[in-house]
């Protein structure tokens, strides 16, 4: 499970994501530069599906996966974040949303794709059986987010604490993203942004910076205390 960010600002898009996952689950390797098709590309991989959840590649494209709960959820045998290493073969929205055609929903349990170019969003949302695509235009910070609790149970309270920290914050919105996927809180650590229970918590924090003069990834796995040694990546 995921919360991810995107906030516009003068030299660019930022996109903070926090991955949530059992505690059980292995450490994920940190993002390196590799080849995906014809694009080069920087992305964390999970060791368990070999996927990931979020990545960016040499035109600037953003991909980054939700994974939702819903009637149709499972275990089914393909791994979500083959999605996101898939797409971000694609230089193109346009490209992004030929490819998506392609999937088969019946193959994955219901996720959603978050996909970003220059000013520009494809969302790809699946129940397990359909797929439904929608297009929109990048002009304020926006919010996805989802829980192994139910999303729409966490959905109302961070959404209105986005709306606080991050909406409202004209001065410096990168900072106050940064606060936002940092915030507990004491009472439901369950349902925070940086959550935490008993057999779960957020494991890691990816920040993808897409400028002018290039795109740089870091990657921060999470210990006990909440921090951990930064990974960096960056290329042009």
């Amino acid at each position: 499970m995921c919360t991810v960010s995107i906030v516009p600002h003068h030299m660019g898009v930022r996109v903070l994501c926090n991955r949530d996952e059992l505690r059980t689950r292995p450490a994920a390797r940190p993002p390196t530069l590799c080849r995906t098709g014809e694009r080069i590309a920087a992305f964390p991989v999970d060791p368990a599906g070999g996927g990931t959840w979020i990545g960016v590649n040499d035109a600037g494209l953003v991909v980054a996966l939700l994974n939702r709960n819903g009637a149709t959820a499972g275990t089914r045998r393909t791994s979500r974040g083959l999605i996101v290493r898939a797409l971000l073969k694609r230089a193109t929205l346009v490209e992004v949303r030929h490819a998506s055609l392609e999937l088969d929903p019946a193959e994955f349990d219901p996720f959603e794709v978050v996909a970003l170019r220059g000013s520009d969003l494809s969302l790809i949302a699946s129940d397990g059986r359909s797929l439904r695509i929608a297009d929109a235009p990048l002009t304020t910070a926006m919010l996805f987010t989802s829980s192994s609790l139910g999303d729409s149970l966490v959905d109302g309270p961070r959404r209105r604490l986005f709306a606080r920290t991050v909406l409202a914050h004209r001065v410096s919105p990168l900072h106050a993203q940064a606060h936002f996927h940092r915030h507990q809180w004491r009472a439901r650590p369950e349902i925070s942004v940086q959550m935490s229970r008993h057999d779960a918590a957020t494991l890691s924090r990816t920040v993808i910076d897409v400028r002018p003069r290039g795109y740089g990834v870091i990657y921060e796995p999470l210990d006990n205390t909440g921090s951990g040694r930064r990974e960096w990546c960056f290329f042009h």
